[in-house]
């Protein structure tokens, strides 16, 4: 009986516990996100398995009936889930934010890194990943295309000057070049020692850094951004990490990379060969005559096809004879003999170990390079190191980056005799005569005077191949860096740099050149060395608060550059054996030119960022600069900039918007400045010359630079509006940037009048505007597991004006540019920088009743027809008969800034396989094209274009057997594109239209395609093979849009005179990490 009643009592407890468990319970909590413990307003919480469920409350608050033991789901938009099991009556949920790209990805603002979430200044990114697409040997070829607002002006010369400029051109002075960090610190631009007269283009100023051994690189564009850098930020700020081994976890690893190139001219020009020389030649003699007997002022009356055409009525015949009755039988293409298939051969070991608390990278790079014009080379040998270590109980962080490169090349030579000492060997393989043939042993120059008006000219493969141009250059950078938590709030760094550059160049023009020939071999050698001093102290302190975020930094920097330069010329040598290694048996040394130099920069930046909530931003700097470059009352300015951003996706209205996750408004302002100018500009300044004294070489000093006492700093304010859109789970990301730069104090070199006793002064004066507008976009558009597809897109919009000069000027004439010495480049008040102004052309004259109404002297059949904007009056008001086009008729003819850049690229990965391809594209740009001139010109014994020659204005005339008859058949006088060949030519060197084309291109850049191996034992293999700049659909002439001649030179944009000739590649590949 006790029995059953036990066990009775066991079920009635078992069933009281199954209710009360069972027994819902009203549960009240609180929902917080976990970094800030701001209440998160609208999440979502469901009992597990029921459709039970409700919202948070403004307050984060919510109620809710469930029991005990059963789980509570927590969503919220932009944040990961999580499951709370029912225990009691009261729950505390915490939230953490999603780990998505955008909270990964940290962004170096220069003196620090940010998270890119809490930026609010306009920086792009470029990681290793897309750096490694592009198997460019140079670092600025790395940027092309990559970066919405910049652009790349190319050079193809083997290490050749690259030109780049951030947001147009703020600068008649200084340039466009940005500033280049790498590593933390700010370093100087390799450049060239001095070079005898016009000979090879200037070198890459990132010679020394090895592509390979790049992280990533981040662009500040804005002026809240590049605002920390003050006076070094006016043209934008180009940031570069070099790889480390911080992520390596304790393994070591080794990696080899191997590219192979094989380069050739991308496209050859159609010039004539040796009979559609001789032709032309022939050509010249029958228009000349024909318009001299068709002059209706020639005495005797003028031929109009009726008359007999012979010697007795027309003796101007035999004033004329026709030069190639017979062929010669040579046909020599310049191109062919002077260019030739390049190969290159790249080699990078790297071998990276440690964990994040010990960790060492050692890189070797060489690079060999052939370049397409034969005996123009570049090799380099770069060696990099990356230490870190940890210490005092890893608080504290040091760093040893050292950095060793050389670099040793031949340019291809400019300047080939003292008449034409800015012909390069590009322009004279165009404009040769192909009817001369490649030198025999012991000729000289004399063989190829009859074409070239007498003069002694080299043939351009002479030039290319025996004229030295060497450059060497050595650099040798060693930075410390020593990081520590002072508190865990506070950080401390402090940073010291050693710069060492030394540039070498030794010029030759052996006895075979022509100026060579002249001078009994000429030499020159140079040399420039660099030393430079870089020390920084930073002081940073972050905290977080309730809802508030600070995060705030103090730097100071100094820096300090010694500079020495020599260059030595001499000529008259007995043989040519020694080149410029000996100026002991020259017959004249020139005066050596010495310089020595200082410059110093003192800085200081306080700089404070403020968030509430991670979604209202602020950032403020403030920058003091200090140079010894200006006056002893101007050399301190200040640069401040004060930067806003509003994170939208962080409202709750937008929240609500699952498709949305991450929209952020960015505005900015804030002031650079610039400095682009030698030291003691603002002193007065004495100049050696040499002058004849009494017969004795005397030497002495003139007055060159007038002091100026309000020399001071080269200022721009910029003021940025933008957006950044992420969509559908990041996987579309839309930035958007529009901004207004005014620079204003722009240094400049003024020429002063012979009455003032000085011949120029540095000052201050003028303003320009730019304005534009950038958009870059990123799409994930196809991912699955075998095959992802994803797109890089940008496109850049920039307009820059001269807003004013000083107060008695309108214009400026630019350098001048060409054969004839030319000055066809404006800075004109109300226009774009450097636009081309010159003569308006309109066709060709087809007879003498046209030419004869101009008015206008040297107008006749078959030469141009210059638009006579100004029409000269006697004084009755009546157009006098002699009009002359001159430079009051001059207007704009072209404008060398593109209306708009863009790029596309795409990436595909199908299984192991890896593809990428990259389109650039360019609206606009015009080009001066120095060459046409000749090339199309038809008035002198050089080569030309062919196309320039069949569409000329063509005599009526033919020639057979010594015969010269009148034939309307062969005549091409109406519609002409081209003047006529001709040999005593009317007004055709003034600058014009007819030199101006439009640079607009669009182009397979770069193509990419690679296939991976995997080993067992965690070895990877990648085979790759590259094509760059395969295709390009262009309406311009000449060899490349992209290529310009003055790359770095502001006041020469969009001149293309000899320039090196664009080039395409194929690379073969392989990269082996182990």
């Amino acid at each position: 009986m006790c029995e059953f009643i036990n066990k009775i009592l066991i079920f009635l407890v078992f069933i009281s516990m199954n209710f009360l468990t069972a027994q819902s319970l009203n549960i009240t909590g609180k929902v917080l996100e976990s970094e800030t413990n701001n209440p998160l307003i609208g999440a979502t919480i469901i009992v597990k398995g029921s459709t039970k469920g409700v919202t948070t409350d403004f307050d984060g608050n919510f109620k809710i009936s469930a029991s005990l033991g059963q789980i509570l789901s927590v969503s919220y938009i932009g944040y990961e889930d999580i499951e709370v099991e029912v225990d009691q009556k009261e729950i505390i949920i915490f939230l953490k934010p999603q780990v998505d790209e955008l909270e990964e990805v940290t962004i170096s603002v220069g003196y620090f890194d940010v998270s890119k979430k809490d930026l609010s200044g306009s920086i792009s990114q470029i990681k290793s990943d897309q750096l490694e697409q592009n198997r460019s040997s140079s670092l600025e070829n790395l940027l092309q295309g990559q970066v919405a607002g910049v652009v790349v002006t190319e050079s193809a010369e083997p290490g050749g000057g690259i030109g780049i400029s951030i947001r147009g051109t703020n600068s008649i002075l200084g340039g466009t070049q940005p500033l280049y960090v790498l590593d933390g610190i700010p370093i100087d631009p390799v450049s060239d020692a001095e070079g005898n007269v016009n000979s090879g283009e200037s070198q890459s100023s990132m010679a020394f850094v090895n592509p390979n051994d790049i992280e990533k690189i981040e662009i500040l564009k804005d002026a809240a951004a590049t605002a920390v850098y003050g006076a070094r930020g006016a043209n934008g700020v180009v940031l570069i990490t070099t790889k480390s081994a911080e992520k390596n976890k304790g393994k070591e690893k080794f990696s080899l990379t191997y590219d192979g190139y094989y380069t050739s001219v991308r496209e050859k020009l159609d010039v004539l060969d040796g009979i559609g020389f001789e032709n032309y030649m022939n050509q010249r003699t029958l228009n000349q005559i024909y318009q001299l007997i068709t002059d209706p002022n020639r005495i005797g009356g003028a031929f109009d096809g009726t008359q007999d055409l012979n010697s007795d009525n027309y003796p101007e015949i035999n004033d004329y004879s026709i030069p190639y009755p017979e062929t010669t039988g040579i046909d020599t293409d310049w191109q062919d003999e002077t260019y030739r298939l390049a190969k290159t051969n790249s080699y990078n070991f790297s071998y990276r170990a440690g964990d994040y608390k010990k960790n060492y990278s050692l890189s070797l790079g060489l690079f060999d390079q052939e370049g397409v014009i034969v005996n123009s080379t570049n090799k380099r040998i770069f060696l990099n190191s990356n230490i870190k270590r940890k210490a005092l109980n890893d608080k504290f962080d040091i760093f040893s980056r050292t950095n060793i490169s050389h670099r040793d090349g031949n340019a291809s030579s400019v300047g080939n005799g003292q008449i034409f000492l800015q012909r390069s060997v590009v322009s004279q393989t165009l404009q040769f005569q192909p009817i001369y043939s490649l030198q025999d042993s012991g000729q000289d120059d004399d063989v190829y005077s009859a074409l070239n008006e007498g003069d002694l000219v080299s043939n351009p493969y002479t030039l290319a191949k025996y004229v030295i141009d060497e450059k060497k250059s050595f650099t040798f950078r060693q930075a410390l860096s020593l990081v520590g938590k002072l508190t865990p709030k506070l950080t401390a760094t402090f940073r010291g740099a050693f710069d060492y550059q030394k540039n070498t160049r030794d010029n030759y023009y052996p006895s075979n050149t022509t100026r060579g020939n002249i001078n009994n071999g000429e030499a020159s050698q140079a040399n420039s060395e660099n030393k430079k001093i870089y020390l920084e102290g930073n002081l940073r302190y972050r905290n977080r608060f309730n809802f508030h975020r600070i995060d705030a930094t103090l730097v100071s920097t100094y820096e300090k550059n010694s500079i020495r330069s020599l260059f030595n010329k001499a000529t008259g040598f007995a043989n040519d054996n020694t080149t410029f290694y000996n100026f002991t048996s020259a017959e004249e040394i020139f005066v050596p030119i010495s310089q020595y130099r200082e410059v110093g920069l003192l800085s200081a930046l306080a700089r404070i960022g403020y968030s509430y909530q991670r979604k209202y931003f602020i950032d403020l700097n403030t920058r003091v600069d200090a140079s010894s470059k200006f006056a002893e009352n101007k050399k301190s300015a200040i640069f401040p900039s004060i930067a806003f951003s509003w994170a939208l996706s962080n409202e709750d209205f937008i929240r609500k918007i699952k498709q949305i996750n991450n929209l952020k408004f960015r505005l900015s302002y804030g002031k650079t400045g610039s400095n682009p100018i030698s030291p003691y500009q603002s002193l007065a300044l004495m100049s050696p010359i040499r002058y004849n004294f009494d017969d004795e070489l005397t030497i002495g000093f003139y007055e060159q630079n007038l002091e100026n006492d309000d020399l001071t700093w080269e200022t721009t304010d910029q003021f940025n509006i933008g957006f950044d859109l992420a969509l559908f789970s990041s996987k579309l990301n839309i930035t958007f940037d529009s901004y207004k730069k005014l620079t204003y104090n722009l240094l400049q070199n003024v020429n002063l009048p012979p009455s003032n006793g000085y011949a120029t002064r540095v000052d201050n004066f003028g303003e320009i505007e730019n304005t534009g507008t950038e958009i870059g976009i990123q799409a994930n558009l196809y991912n699955s597991k075998n095959f992802n597809w994803s797109l890089i897109s940008n496109f850049s919009r920039n307009r820059n004006k001269l807003i004013k000069l000083n107060s008695n000027l309108d214009f400026q004439l630019g350098p001048t540019i060409g054969f004839s010495d030319a000055r066809p480049i404006m800075f004109m008040v109300g226009q774009p920088l450097g636009v081309f102004w010159g003569a308006q052309t309109d066709g060709i004259y087809e007879n003498w009743d046209e030419a004869n109404a101009s008015g206008i002297p040297n107008a006749a059949p078959g030469e141009i027809k210059y638009i006579n904007n100004v029409v000269d009056y006697d004084e009755f008001g009546q157009p006098t008969s002699n009009q002359i086009i001159d430079f009051d008729d001059y207007v704009k003819i072209g404008d060398p800034n593109p209306d708009f850049t863009f790029s596309i690229g795409n990436e595909f990965n199908y299984k192991n396989w890896d593809m990428s391809i990259l389109f650039t594209g360019q609206k606009g740009g015009d080009l001066f094209w120095v060459d046409s001139w000749q090339l199309s010109g038809l008035f002198r014994t050089r080569n030309h274009l062919s196309e320039s020659f069949a569409t000329s204005w063509k005599a009526p005339l033919s020639h057979t057997n010594g015969i010269i008859s009148y034939d309307p058949s062969v005549g091409n006088t109406t519609d002409v594109i081209n003047p006529a060949a001709i040999v005593e030519n009317g007004q055709r060197n003034i600058p014009s239209d007819r030199q101006v084309f439009d640079g607009s291109f669009f182009r397979l850049k770069n193509i990419n395609i690679g296939y991976n191996f995997s080993f067992e034992s965690g070895k990877k293999l990648r085979l790759y093979l590259s094509g760059q700049n395969l295709l390009t659909w262009t309406k311009y002439p000449g060899y490349d849009p992209e290529v310009q001649t003055y790359t770095k030179n502001p006041q020469r944009r969009g001149v293309d005179f000899g320039s090196y000739p664009g080039t395409k590649s194929y690379v073969l590949g392989l990269n082996f990490n182990f």
